[in-house]
């Protein structure tokens, strides 16, 4: 940190640790932050891709959902959630139209771990690994927009037919977060692997469509949008496993090993296509043009579109704008 930064400290506030459990868990939390580094790791994280901390302010979260609606002032009708598919949000950023930004960390994706460890001292190994890959990932988040690169700045191209430009807004969200794990996978690794929960994303595709084609003479509608909700749930992972696995020497990519349940009914024949067209994005700390930009994003359009079809889904928009879906396997 300069000295500056040093003379003028930066807050971490903490906000709905409500309940008894909450309250442990914030007990614990600043323990973690006074007395083990953990602001420290933190703060630094955010700083290196958002030096200027007038710009953003941090506040770790006992009950993220809270938190964001009262940030963003959503009402009961359109409350925030934390679900994506067969995952969840840990933390996000916020931009104001005043140039700032509200950095939330959720408190429980700093504790959350999926193995066992075998001492406190790998407890708060695991939390600063954490710490470290979260706040420098929604860092990436607040530079991409100072920039002018976030998906606010090219989600909108040309050239895509509607059907295709229905993907538009999900992939431009999509290429910020691969952009930025591309940067962490190098710069901060996540305690957790993409590819240790790419099966459970695929099972969740999988029984989507499946309930989707039960239920759509019910309600087409609801059975639309649970589809495209799950479809582009598997692909959010794709985003973030392209850029974890990568490619080889060769600009071949890699793919998981073992392949996961699933992988070969709605990932491999694909798989090439999707990892080279993100791949063709730089990390959040190699500026990009918006015209590279949105060049990488009709492609991902495009392949969104074809890839629909190859997993039995035929989805479409017609020339008076109206949206069809039908489930062309028997059983997904």
């Amino acid at each position: 940190m300069t000295d500056e930064q040093v003379a003028n400290p930066i807050m971490i506030s903490f906000a709905h640790f409500d309940g008894e459990d909450e309250a442990e868990a914030r007990g614990a939390l600043t323990r973690l932050l006074q007395e083990f580094g953990l602001a420290q790791v933190l703060v630094a994280g955010i700083l290196k891709l958002v030096p200027d901390s007038s710009l953003w302010r941090l506040t770790i979260s006992g009950d993220m959902v809270q938190t964001v609606n009262e940030f963003t002032k959503r009402g009961e009708d359109d409350p925030y959630t934390t679900d994506r598919g067969a995952g969840h949000v840990g933390a996000i950023t916020l931009p104001h139209e005043d140039g700032t930004f509200d950095i939330v960390i959720s408190g429980l994706a700093l504790v959350e771990t999926r193995d066992e460890l075998d001492s406190v001292e790998e407890f708060v190994q695991h939390i600063m690994t954490a710490g470290e890959h979260l706040s420098r990932h929604e860092a990436g988040h607040a530079a991409l927009r100072i920039r002018g690169e976030d998906t606010d700045a090219f989600n909108d191209p040309q050239g895509l037919a509607p059907t295709q430009a229905v993907w538009r807004k999900h992939l431009a969200a999509h290429i910020d977060d691969h952009r930025i794990e591309r940067y962490t996978a190098v710069h901060a690794p996540s305690p957790f692997l993409h590819v240790d929960h790419l099966a459970e994303a695929i099972a969740h595709l999988r029984d989507e469509l499946n309930e989707s084609k039960r239920t759509w003479q019910d309600d087409i509608g609801h059975a639309l949008f649970r589809t495209m909700t799950a479809a582009n749930g598997l692909i959010r992972v794709i985003a973030y496993l392209s850029a974890e696995l990568g490619l080889d020497e060769h600009g071949r990519p890699h793919r998981p090993d073992p392949w996961p349940a699933g992988w070969d009914d709605y990932v491999e024949d694909s798989w090439d296509a999707w990892s080279l067209t993100f791949n063709r994005l730089r990390p959040v700390d190699e500026p990009m043009t918006v015209v590279e930009l949105q060049s990488i994003l009709v492609s991902l359009c495009r392949l969104a579109s074809t890839w629909l079809g190859t997993v039995g889904i035929h989805y479409g928009i017609t020339d008076d704008d109206r949206e069809f879906i039908f489930w062309e396997r028997a059983v997904y």
